[in-house]
């Protein structure tokens, strides 16, 4: 939408904030205060750069949503590849099995063919082999008879011709009955054989129709893995959708939280203006209405733990590259808060993103004008216009406006321009 890159409109933000922190008298008030923001603002904010506790509430449970809905998005969209790609794997495995299956029957068909080429040939040669028997022992031995022809006057050349003939008939039937024996043998392998591919094509049937259920089961998954995805990807719209108008919300009141912060700082310029003019009045003696103690640092407002700091980060609502303009304390709500200083309460009021605030004028430190603002909480026990004492319990912490939950948005704020708290704690 801008025709500026975000690296160039940090670049201004940074000068500008530079420009601030040498416009302000307050932003010189200690050298090593100028020094942190100095450093601040050249970038070395690498632990400023995390999530900040003043996010609405809607926009965290409306990011929480979308964050969930995504990942069971990638999950279900992760589940159903890894379906899909068993499916692929189990109907390629179907082909090969099918191709094995196809190979296996039509071997197991033409050994059952040579079988009973083989039974048949056996057959035939068991015939001639029982009809030579049966030949033999009606017409007995055809050498002993030709011999007994010679004895009777048949002719040699005739003896010769009829044992001849016997000898080959003899040979003839030796080879039948070798073939016989061989046939029975090979048959015999060929049974083996048969018996052996019909397994083969059971089990291979078996495997080819198990395979068949997983691919139909797998099919079914993938159906109904398919309509969840749908319906996932329609639920991450909604909380894409949701999210967005959190976010729009959210930039709305960070807006809102931004023009309170200047209008604020203008008036606390017009403030210090005046309490400055008193002082040279009055030559420099004597505190201010304000009722300050006379001090020159603050003290701690609640007890407990710093989870976000003073400085430039990225604002994880908008992306924008702003100012956290105080120190958060993470401390639960109902922790009692306690005056930083003495001093006479200017405002109490609820802001869309501060929440209840209240803040505090102390008057003159270190030569400054110094207002502390205390933000969030449950609740406040002293009104404007009340003079607080340091140390004094003026409310509770609470969670309220632009807040994710309990804590202290602490700030500190020097003729009118927000500084880093720690640098008067």
């Amino acid at each position: 939408m801008y025709s500026i890159s975000r690296k160039a409109l940090v670049a201004v933000i940074l000068s500008c904030a530079l420009l601030a922190s040498f416009a302000s008298p307050g932003s010189a008030d200690s050298k090593g205060d100028l020094e942190r923001q100095k450093k601040g603002v050249s970038g070395k904010i690498d632990g400023a750069k995390k999530d900040l506790d003043d996010t609405s509430k809607q926009y965290a449970v409306a990011a929480t949503a979308l964050k969930k809905a995504q990942t069971s998005l990638d999950s279900a969209q992760n589940h159903l590849s890894s379906t899909r790609g068993r499916l692929a794997v189990a109907n390629a495995k179907d082909m090969e099995m099918q191709a094995a299956l196809t190979a296996g029957e039509a071997a197991f068909a033409k050994a059952k063919a040579e079988l009973s080429d083989g039974e048949s040939s056996l057959a035939a040669s068991e015939v001639q082999v029982k009809q030579f028997a049966l030949e033999t022992l009606r017409e007995g031995d055809r050498g002993l008879r030709a011999f007994g022809d010679l004895l009777r006057g048949q002719s040699p050349i005739a003896f010769s011709e009829q044992m001849s003939l016997n000898n080959s008939v003899g040979d003839a039937q030796l080879a039948t009955m070798q073939r016989l024996d061989a046939s029975k043998v090979i048959l015999s392998l060929n049974r083996d054989r048969v018996r052996k591919l019909r397994d083969e094509v059971a089990a291979k049937r078996k495997q080819a129709a198990a395979n068949l259920v997983t691919q139909e089961s797998l099919e079914a998954q993938a159906v109904t893995q398919t309509v969840q995805v749908t319906k996932l990807v329609g639920a991450r719209a909604t909380a894409v959708r949701s999210a967005n108008s959190a976010r729009k919300a959210d930039a709305a009141q960070l807006a809102a939280l931004e023009a309170d912060r200047n209008s604020l700082s203008a008036r606390l310029r017009a403030l210090a203006a005046r309490e400055a003019s008193k002082e040279a009045v009055k030559g420099g003696g004597g505190g201010s209405s304000a009722g300050g103690d006379g001090g020159s640092a603050l003290s701690y407002p609640v007890n407990g733990p710093i989870t976000s700091r003073y400085g430039m980060r990225v604002h994880p609502i908008t992306g924008v590259y702003k100012l956290h303009d105080g120190t958060d304390f993470g401390v639960g709500c109902g922790t009692p808060i306690y005056a930083a200083a003495s001093g006479r309460v200017l405002e109490r009021y609820y802001n869309g993103g501060y929440g209840n605030r209240l803040i505090v004028n102390h008057g003159r430190m270190r030569g400054a004008s110094v207002v502390t603002a205390y933000n969030h909480a449950a609740r406040y026990i002293v009104s404007a216009g009340e003079r607080v004492s340091r140390g004094q319990k003026i409310g509770y912490v609470g969670s309220t406006g632009y807040s994710t939950g309990c804590h202290m948005h602490f700030m500190v704020l020097v003729n009118g321009n927000t500084v880093n708290p720690m640098g008067w704690l």
